[in-house]
């Protein structure tokens, strides 16, 4: 299944800068498995199907991605150095 970006977009619920905007690091008990903390952006989803979704369009584009469960806000995540169509700059 090829995604497109759009698609890979409509997966996802929330997205913010990994690297800079928050200390993550003090932060790392939340998240349940291991994540990259070199990674340039984090991105939530609503369930582990369309994690796996996303992280195909991930990959058929040839990025990197830690896929994790965020227990703070009860869902599961990734980090990439994908950057998506919501990040102006």
């Amino acid at each position: 299944m090829k995604l497109t970006p759009n698609q890979f977009e409509g997966l996802t619920e929330a997205q913010m800068e990994w690297a800079t905007e928050t200390d993550w690091l003090s932060q790392k008990d939340r998240f349940e498995d291991s994540i990259c903390w070199s990674h340039l952006f984090i991105y939530w989803v609503e369930n582990y199907a369309s994690a796996l979704l996303a992280t195909e369009f991930l990959k058929q584009n040839k990025y990197d991605y830690s896929i994790s469960f965020d227990n703070a806000v009860g869902q599961y995540c990734f980090t990439t150095n994908y950057r998506g169509s919501w990040v102006y700059a």
